[in-house]
């Protein structure tokens, strides 16, 4: 179909207004035959598809697109390998930009690229109504068979993805459900093991307590036994000081006594001593006035002074004698009750010490034992209070255990819904993935159907519209992409017969 402008640019812009598959067909139903000979050379086809495909994919348009600006057509010929700088690239678009507006549609870069006259291109013969007619329908067929395909082969994707997510689901659920019931028991013999600890930390308590009572009441008789064990002690100290003072006064008075004595029997034996040597003088003198042996003379003298010896006042000296006697034997007497005195204070004295000593030793046990007794009752108490903490503990567990028991329960519950909703949805996948297969087979026949029209369509002889069949055929070879490659197999096997 021949373009409607009033001038060659305005045939030339509306061409440049086409889609790029439009304008890439055009080109080559121009330049089957003549150069560049697009029909001699598959390869330069190939080319030509790759390069509308490029332009498509640059396009914010995509297939709807006709021309890029100047940072995509900079983009296109870097994926082609052609990068140029800006200002060759500015010159670039000047001499590719027929129609003055800044952009490069894909029939500028094909003129450009292939030094072909545009006046020329804009003019060239197309295909005739009936052979377009013709394509359109196997254009149709293909297009129909390349939708089915894409959607049946992402519908069969998705339906074996789903189904294998659905089978491993399923799986996984019966696996979590087989879990769930072995942790439900788990959980209900650990609750069970702790209402029996409980119950043991119970008695424990129980019997802690009754020991911190029995320590405790130990603990006060020890108690009131040391402050009497000291009371005593402290009595007898002060016994024990109050008759060693009475000892040492009656041992006082017995020195005391002692010493009269004493000082008595020194003045006695001071007076007998006086007495025996005036009997010794008397003696003397009368033996000597006796003595025949010596003279008249000394025998007188020693008469006359034993008379005046003899004449001497004696009574003071003999009452002396009597007085001290009496006192001496009075002083002994007192000595001796003094000694006996002192010796019974003493022997008291000494009975009140043993007695405290005895009591301090008491006292020292009754403090070991209040001790004891003490540590003991504390030992106790921090038993009671550990029992307590057990109890409490045990107490704690024992919650949490029927925490964990009723959850494990809820979620055997869970795991086996879940595994009943997975299974219903393995077996729903299942079903849909069987429904896909049909829409694969419904697809492959689509394909069969479209490729016999295309073989019809190929078979005919034309005078142009060779790039247009050329188009049409490398669509459907694209199009079997969307198939699956056992499907596709089956239709190339099929279609070779």
């Amino acid at each position: 179909m021949a373009l409607t402008g009033a001038t060659d640019m305005d045939k030339l812009k509306e061409l440049s207004q086409k889609t790029y598959k439009e304008q890439a067909v055009w080109f080559m139903n121009a330049y089957w035959d003549d150069a560049p000979g697009v029909g001699k050379d598959e390869k330069l086809c190939e080319s030509i598809w790759e390069w509308a495909n490029i332009f498509i994919n640059l396009d914010p348009k995509k297939k709807k697109g006709c021309e890029l600006n100047e940072f995509d057509a900079h983009r296109f010929l870097e994926k082609i390998g052609e990068t140029l700088t800006v200002k060759d690239m500015r010159a670039f678009l000047k001499s590719v930009d027929i129609d003055f507006n800044m952009k490069v549609s894909f029939t500028e870069y094909l003129v450009s690229r292939f030094k072909v006259k545009w006046t020329a291109l804009i003019h060239a013969p197309q295909d005739d109504a009936k052979g377009k007619a013709e394509r359109a329908a196997a254009q149709k067929a293909v297009e129909e068979a390349q939708s089915k395909a894409a959607e049946a082969k992402e519908s069969a994707a998705k339906a074996r993805e789903e189904e294998t997510k659905a089978v491993k689901s399923a799986k996984l659920a019966a696996e979590r459900e087989l879990i769930a019931k072995k942790e439900e028991k788990e959980a209900k013999d650990a609750e069970a093991d702790c209402k029996t600890k409980e119950e043991e930390s119970q008695a424990a308590e129980k019997s802690a307590k009754e020991s911190e009572a029995a320590a405790k009441e130990t603990e006060k008789k020890a108690v009131f036994e040391e402050a009497a064990a000291k009371a005593k002690e402290e009595t007898l100290k002060k016994a024990e000081a109050a008759a060693k003072a009475k000892a040492d006064e009656a041992k006082a008075a017995e020195n005391e006594s002692k010493a009269a004595a004493a000082e008595s029997k020194a003045a006695l034996d001071k007076v007998l001593a006086e007495e025996k040597k005036y009997k010794n003088k008397l003696a003397s003198l009368e033996a000597k006035s006796k003595d025949s042996s010596l003279g008249q003379v000394k025998r007188g003298k020693a008469a006359n002074e034993l008379e005046q010896l003899k004449n001497k006042p004696t009574l003071a000296l003999q009452t002396a004698k009597v007085t001290l006697t009496a006192a001496e034997k009075k002083a002994a007497k007192a000595a001796s009750k003094s000694q006996k005195a002192a010796a019974k204070a003493t022997e008291a004295a000494e009975k009140v010490t043993a007695d405290r000593l005895e009591a301090e030793e008491a006292r020292k046990k009754a403090e070991v034992s209040r001790a004891k007794a003490e540590d003991d009752a504390k030992a106790a108490t921090a038993s009671r209070q550990a029992a307590e903490t057990a109890r409490k503990a045990a107490e704690a567990a024992l919650a949490a255990a029927k925490e964990a028991r009723e959850k494990a329960e809820a979620s055997a519950k869970a795991a086996e819904a879940a595994r009943i909703k997975a299974d219903e949805a393995k077996a729903s996948a299942m079903a849909a993935r069987k429904a896909a297969d049909a829409d694969l087979e419904a697809a492959q026949q689509a394909f069969a159907d479209a490729e016999a029209k295309l073989k019809d369509l190929l078979s005919k002889p034309r005078g142009s519209g060779q790039g247009a069949d050329w188009w049409l055929k490398r669509e459907f070879e694209e199009a079997k992409k969307y198939m699956p490659k056992r499907k596709l197999k089956k239709l190339e096997k099929k279609s070779s017969k």
